[in-house]
């Protein structure tokens, strides 16, 4: 096997003609289901750079305006409106907020993923630098290397899922993990209406549902990622060097050490991914940066 490692991201698929922008995903929800969209703007912190940073977005959950909706229909036990029927109203408001923001978009997000037109072989310029044999990590769920590359099932790992997986899980989510006193249920107590409790635990739900779990996912793969200690090529290609993904790239830093040189790749000029390697450590000597057309 090759001493090459190439890190994949979302502008590899975008150089090939996939429409694979969080901002398709969003036109995609708006079309199919459009109160989704609703709950996202009632709910989450919406503005022009939105569907740029959608994943970071989703912890931006606005906990107090959902409780302030539900409260509407909690009804006070002593009220002359009160009936059994109404008990689980409250919780039932917040759960549709939550449910629709976790569970249904993520559904949503996999049939869109899953939806996603590949090219045919030959009818796309192709990426010279890719090496079949060398090792992948993708940030990608979709099977473009597979499918114009030929690159081999086994050296391709998709950190986050495969959209061919028809019955796997793709991992989609914000990188804040709340302290326990950032928890809604650590202010639950015994004088706590059974009602407020079960709202603040859906929240609660909501963050630990949409939170990607990347310490996890680094230790499920940790073999694969110890394997990469022959490296001596690092080429990223058409993937940010963002803080989100920090975890993943330190991990790479450990096993190649200053033995291995970096190519990444840039869309103008090379600025953000030059702070994105000092910030990672790499010295600037092992590094080069070009468009992915020239690699």
């Amino acid at each position: 096997m090759s001493s090459k490692l190439f890190v994949i991201g979302n502008g590899f698929d975008l150089h090939h003609g996939i429409p694979s922008r969080f901002s398709d995903f969003g036109r995609r929800v708006g079309e199919v289901a459009p109160e989704i969209l609703g709950l996202i703007d009632d709910y989450l912190f919406v503005d022009e750079d939105f569907w740029n940073c959608f994943e970071a977005r989703l912890a931006t959950f606005d906990s107090d305006n959902v409780i302030n909706h539900a409260e509407h229909f909690l009804v006070p036990y002593s009220a002359e409106e009160w009936s059994d029927a109404s008990h689980h109203d409250f919780e039932y408001e917040i759960e549709q907020v939550v449910d629709g923001l976790s569970r249904r978009l993520r559904g949503l997000f996999a049939e869109w993923i899953r939806s996603l037109p590949i090219p045919q072989p030959g009818s796309v310029p192709l990426v010279r630098c890719i090496d079949p044999s060398a090792r992948f990590l993708s940030f990608n769920y979709t099977p473009t290397l597979q499918r114009l590359y030929n690159v081999p099932e086994p050296n391709v790992l998709h950190i986050h899922g495969r959209s061919s997986d028809v019955d796997g899980d793709l991992v989609l989510g914000h990188g804040w993990e709340r302290t326990a006193a950032e928890m809604l249920h650590g202010q639950i107590n015994e004088g706590t209406d059974t009602r407020v409790a079960g709202g603040y635990r859906l929240i609660d739900e909501y963050f630990a549902n949409t939170f990607k779990p990347t310490g996890q996912l680094i230790e499920r793969y940790r073999a694969k990622l110890d394997s990469l200690r022959n490296v001596s090529e690092v080429i990223v290609l058409g993937h940010s060097l963002a803080d989100v993904d920090a975890p993943y790239y330190r991990e790479i830093i450990a096993q190649v050490g200053t033995r291995a040189t970096w190519t990444v790749s840039c869309y103008l000029e090379p600025s953000s991914e030059m702070a994105g390697l000092e910030r990672l450590g790499v010295p600037s000597h092992l590094a080069r940066f070009a468009p992915l057309s020239m690699l």
